[in-house]
């Protein structure tokens, strides 16, 4: 005699949606993987990528052999470009930042976020601008006044591209005192250590940058930082900056960090990535990352990466037009 079980429908679509995770998950790399830097060695962006690849190894969420190439140039399309071109096998990877957008959005390259296929977004900065410890700009008030009266009295680094994250948040904070972004004096260095030493040597004004890249001169008493781009105050030794949003300004950009590989990369590989760098941000040695160099702890799977590019390249689209700069 046989016996017929009726099984409920729930338990029915429970037990598709494990095998389908179980699927999604069997993937895993099975050779050698590389982590493709769009800045040269030493640059933040390039330093945060290192720690990812450091902390994969040594928490043994890979079991493949990973390594940090360096493709610097165009503000990052270098390495994104050759990422572009690689298999999407899910054995090729970078750190996505905002010059991905601005890049595109300016016409200085063809590539943009739909290029590419996110895995994770593993934390944000948020932009600051500073000024060298003795400079007569005592305050985000002084700056905002310069701003109004002639925009083009301020030079200021802008970081390794023109219309990038610093860029744009202080042309919105330019427009916002009704000064003319496009007249402010804004210089590109190769690095952002150049860009401190032009300040250091009296021949920019300001930087603007995102603020981790602070961290090191606030704590030695070398700048001043007079005001972030961000929803809200940050802790730490930022705790005392005001953001733009207390000055009146509408000047919030988020300058998100997003893990991702080629475009067409499937479910299974990016299913394992999204695992191995959840995983990793929960692990007490990326929280005191996050706690040294200031970084915001702001994680997001796939589908939340995705959506912070849109947010993000509204930002941007709005502050590039302010600038003159935008293409599309």
């Amino acid at each position: 005699m046989h016996r017929y079980w009726k099984i409920a429908p729930g338990v029915w679509c429970a037990a598709l949606l494990l095998a389908g995770s179980a699927h999604a998950q069997s993937w895993k790399p099975t050779k050698h993987v590389e982590l493709i830097s769009g800045s040269a060695a030493g640059a933040a962006s390039d330093t945060a990528l290192r720690a990812v690849e450091r902390l994969l190894q040594e928490k043994k969420f890979v079991d493949v052999t990973t390594s940090v190439i360096n493709k610097p140039g165009g503000g990052g399309t270098v390495g994104w470009t050759y990422l572009a071109q690689q298999p999407a096998d899910g054995h090729h990877l970078t750190l996505l930042i905002g010059n991905l957008v601005s890049n595109y959005i300016t016409g200085t390259s063809t590539l943009s976020h739909n290029d590419f296929t996110c895995a994770s977004q593993i934390f944000s900065e948020v932009t600051a601008v500073a000024v060298r410890a003795d400079s007569p700009m005592r305050n985000a008030k002084d700056l905002l006044a310069k701003l109004k009266a002639d925009p083009s009295s301020i030079s200021v680094a802008v970081g390794t591209a023109f219309g990038g994250s610093g860029h744009i948040a202080l042309a919105l904070a330019t427009k916002g005192v009704g000064g003319d972004p496009k007249k402010m004096r804004a210089v590109v260095f190769s690095g952002v250590s150049q860009g401190f030493a032009a300040l250091y040597g009296g021949h920019i004004d300001l930087v603007a940058n995102p603020h981790s890249s602070f961290a090191p001169p606030l704590k030695e008493g070398r700048v001043r930082v007079l005001a972030i781009a961000a929803p809200q105050r940050l802790g730490g030794d930022f705790a005392n900056v005001p953001t733009w949003k207390e000055l009146g300004i509408d000047a919030t950009v988020d300058a998100f960090r997003a893990i991702a590989g080629p475009r067409g990369m499937g479910a299974a590989q990016v299913a394992f990535w999204e695992s191995a760098l959840r995983k990793m941000v929960e692990t007490p040695e990326w929280k005191q990352l996050l706690e040294t160099r200031s970084w915001v702890d702001r994680y997001a799977n796939a589908e939340g990466c995705k959506a912070a590019f849109k947010t993000q390249y509204d930002q941007m689209h709005l502050g590039l037009q302010e600038l003159g700069l935008a293409k599309r």
